[in-house]
């Protein structure tokens, strides 16, 4: 399919200083999710539309001057996030830019949106660990270890023991229960980030789908989501996280280390299956014609039950054998 629109001289151009203060209120949204996390996806998706609009309609140079723009709100927080977020937007939309000339699938975009992104991530924390002349991730984590070992002895949780009446001995015990867990969170960051900036990328991509069409700027469409599919070797993530996990103890070290590799593969196979699974009960509400109303409603009901959301992953796992949706595999 070609996408040879982009230099349409009937194409409506876009005012450059709305997006920029577009830009400008998507990075605010995005200080704004230190304090409420999941707001951040939405913050990361919007802060690169702008410049990925300008870049499509052939304004390069704009496209730029509104990232760099709208990444002077990070500079308050530090004066490294400004250049990381800069580089992340201009590269997104060139991403786009090429993907867009050459007609390329939404999943190919958000996939490849998703590994730009990481691979700055990963970038950045080399070059600022150079830069400090000590190594990011081992401080942190030194750091964060440091802070639960010495949790008990901390004057606001033994204030905290006196108002709610709870003896030592009590929260000894519950800490000890507890530590190994608190210990392994850190570790989970990986696995955590990736569907971060994946779910991130894909609402990025919906909604450059839908706002740009009114420009005449046509991406191509997401598929209709009860036809979401994912190969059927993706399963391989599930059953080497499930092998890491229940492998025989035989080393304190090498078991955590597994363990925490083992948890960080089921994070995100299990979350691209739960997305999978949910596909699945869209197609059956098709088939039977239910209203939305109950579908949003019994979506809900299964978030709220522990052991619902276990079915939707394993319905998503069960339908690359069992095809409930009939699709056409090749």
């Amino acid at each position: 399919m070609s996408f040879d629109n982009i230099n349409n001289v009937n194409q409506q151009k876009s005012n450059l200083f709305k997006l920029i203060l577009l830009t400008v209120l998507a990075y605010i949204v995005l200080i704004v999710s230190v304090f409420i996390p999941f707001i951040g996806i939405i913050g990361l998706a919007l802060i690169s539309i702008p410049s990925i609009k300008l870049m499509l309609e052939g304004r390069k140079w704009e496209s730029i001057l509104c990232a760099l723009i709208g990444s002077f709100v990070l500079f308050f927080i530090d004066w490294t996030m400004p250049v990381f977020f800069f580089v992340f937007v201009i590269c997104t939309a060139l991403v786009y830019l090429y993907c867009f000339k050459r007609g390329k699938s939404p999943f190919f975009i958000i996939t490849l949106n998703s590994i730009l992104f990481i691979a700055l991530i990963i970038l950045y924390i080399l070059a600022v660990s150079f830069a400090r002349q000590e190594n990011l991730i081992i401080s942190f984590l030194n750091n964060y270890k440091t802070v639960i070992n010495n949790f008990p002895a901390d004057p606001l949780v033994k204030q905290y023991m006196q108002i709610m009446a709870i003896s030592e001995t009590q929260f000894k015990t519950l800490y000890e229960q507890s530590k190994n867990i608190f210990l392994m969170l850190p570790y989970l960051i990986p696995g955590l980030l990736l569907i971060y900036i994946f779910f991130s990328s894909l609402i990025n991509y919906y909604w450059c789908a839908s706002i740009f069409k009114k420009s005449s700027l046509i991406l191509r469409s997401m598929p209709l989501f009860k036809t979401w599919d994912l190969p059927w070797y993706y399963v391989a993530g599930i059953i080497t996280g499930l092998i890491l996990i229940v492998i025989p103890y035989f080393n304190v070290s090498y078991n955590f280390i597994l363990n925490a590799v083992g948890i960080n593969l089921l994070i995100v196979f299990g979350a691209f299956y739960s997305v999978l699974g949910f596909s699945v009960a869209w197609g059956i509400f098709d088939k039977f014609n239910v209203a939305l109303i109950w579908r949003v409603l019994i979506i809900l009901l299964i978030s709220f039950f522990l052991i619902l959301i276990v079915v939707i992953p394993i319905m998503g796992i069960l339908d690359v054998w069992i095809n409930f949706r009939k699709l056409e595999r090749h």
